[in-house]
């Protein structure tokens, strides 16, 4: 027969034991919950700020349909104007309407250069989402440690 110390000593230490695996295992359970809470709240808002993107990039699309149309006719007559007045210069007309041609191909280039730019893929990338996903993950590898 054990004295009784000893048997309360050794009921105190399983106790111990059961209720530290129950609270390791609730705060593994927490922990997982939450990071996939926060995985879930993540995902809400890297779709929310695609969505803002995806709207940007139509309205910015809008913005360069119209622009082009508008500018065609504009171009057509300035370069028309431009061509008359080397003409008046003393050019002849081959050459006037080549330079003309010349100055209409630079400013078509440089408007589609601008609206490339506003629809690339890099403009468009959710930025704020993937740097709050980044240290997120930073975060829980640190806690993981």
């Amino acid at each position: 027969m054990q004295p009784a110390g000893c048997r309360k000593h050794r009921d105190s230490e399983t106790m111990s034991a059961s209720y530290d695996q129950h609270s390791v295992t609730e705060l593994v359970s927490d922990s997982v919950n939450q990071f996939t809470k926060l995985i879930r709240n993540e995902m809400a808002i890297a779709r929310a700020e695609l969505t803002a993107k995806a709207t940007e990039a139509a309205l910015g699309a809008g913005f360069l349909i119209g622009g082009a149309l508008l500018l065609i006719p504009a171009t057509v007559l300035l370069l028309m104007a431009l061509a008359a007045g080397l003409v008046e210069l003393g050019l002849s007309a081959p050459v006037a309407d080549l330079i003309a041609g010349v100055v209409g191909l630079l400013i078509s280039a440089a408007v589609a250069y601008i609206g490339k730019t506003k629809l690339s893929l890099d403009h468009l990338k959710p930025k704020r989402t993937m740097s709050e996903i980044e240290r997120d993950i930073a975060a829980v590898k640190d806690t993981s440690r």
